[in-house]
């Protein structure tokens, strides 16, 4: 069952971030709720004096239900890490990138939860993601990944964010682990050297933050599907780059796709990583291109796909993807130990 909706005297809770534009008015409507019963999503229409178009804002209340454990304190530990990438990382990272993230307007934190008040993506990115992707759609993701990896490439990752990202990681999936069947026995073996070998403990070569989540229902698009947007902040972190990729053909494009255009995806990803790093960051950002290989990059996206997998055969098995996944980690198995033993070598 859904929360109930909150009754808030919205005009006079935003008039001060309206300064010089009186509110004359605000309509609010529920548009969704979180993952598990964590809370809702509504929109607000703000309209302001003089003003013929109301302003348009998406508001995520997060009120947890009363809870313990690990997936519970995973969850709650998350909404933190998207308070502090509202307030710490977001208005600096859309200035400098120009990406299409929701820009905060307002942001709290209370015991009870949280709310966070953004500009609503729609009004540029007016095309939600459909369950398949296409091709011209997997590209914009991949461009701003791209944009969003390069910005964060072999820097600290900051102290609020996931010190590991994505949220299947194997630290808080003990209970999935555990669940994977015989079938996967192979993959159970080795899956925490592939666990620290992902983690690169120590290592900032070739590390960034990642979205950690970066699916269809985090997704929308521009008129023509040449440029996306992304929400929803919960897990992203510290991970090499190739694990959102990982993620996004695993759950948003169609496996018939992916056997055919795989290898173009991903020298399609690493152009425009390379050409990020050598706009942006200037002489370092040459040399770190320099050194992120295609086979350095092919190595890392082996890897998180093992791991990803590794998930989901505990987890249940779902996305569009899912049969492209699981035939390249069948396929990937009998050579995981070089895989790990190129990676190790890598760390040194």
């Amino acid at each position: 069952m859904p929360p109930p909706v909150l009754q808030v005297d919205w005009a006079n809770k935003l008039q001060s971030h309206f300064q010089g534009a009186p509110i004359l008015g605000v309509k609010s409507r529920p548009i969704g709720s979180l993952w598990a019963g964590y809370g809702g999503v509504s929109s607000l229409q703000v309209q302001l004096k003089d003003q013929s178009a109301p302003v348009a804002l998406i508001v995520k209340d997060v009120r947890p239900p009363r809870g313990s454990g690990v997936s519970h304190e995973r969850k709650v530990a998350s909404y933190r890490v998207e308070e502090y990438f509202y307030k710490n990382i977001a208005p600096d990272l859309i200035s400098a990138t120009g990406l299409g993230i929701p820009r905060p307007l307002a942001i709290e934190s209370a015991p009870t939860g949280f709310q966070f008040v953004l500009t609503d993506l729609r009004t540029e990115y007016p095309h939600p993601a459909p369950d398949s992707l296409d091709g011209k759609q997997v590209r914009a993701v991949l461009s701003w990944l791209a944009t969003y990896h390069a910005y964060f490439w072999e820097q600290p990752t900051p102290a609020g964010l996931q010190q590991q990202g994505s949220y299947w990681y194997l630290d808080t999936r003990r209970e999935e682990f555990a669940q994977m069947g015989r079938s996967w026995g192979d993959l159970k073996e080795v899956a925490e050297e592939v666990d620290q070998r992902l983690k690169s403990p120590g290592k900032s070569e070739f590390m960034t933050c990642i979205h950690g989540d970066v699916k269809n229902e985090n997704l929308l698009f521009s008129a023509d599907g040449t440029r996306c947007a992304a929400y929803d902040f919960q897990y992203t972190g510290r991970s090499y780059g190739v694990r959102d990729v990982v993620y996004l053909f695993a759950s948003s494009v169609d496996s018939s796709d992916l056997d055919e255009r795989e290898d173009e995806y991903l020298s399609y990803y690493h152009a425009e990583l390379l050409d990020r790093l050598a706009t942006s960051r200037g002489a370092a950002g040459v040399e770190a291109a320099a050194r992120y290989r295609p086979d350095v990059m092919r190595r890392h996206f082996d890897l998180a796909l093992l791991d990803y997998v590794r998930f989901m055969a505990g987890w249940g098995m779902w996305g569009s993807g899912v049969d492209w996944a699981v035939r390249r980690t069948r396929a990937l198995i009998p050579r995981v130990n070089q895989l790990l033993q190129q990676q190790q070598q890598q760390q040194q």
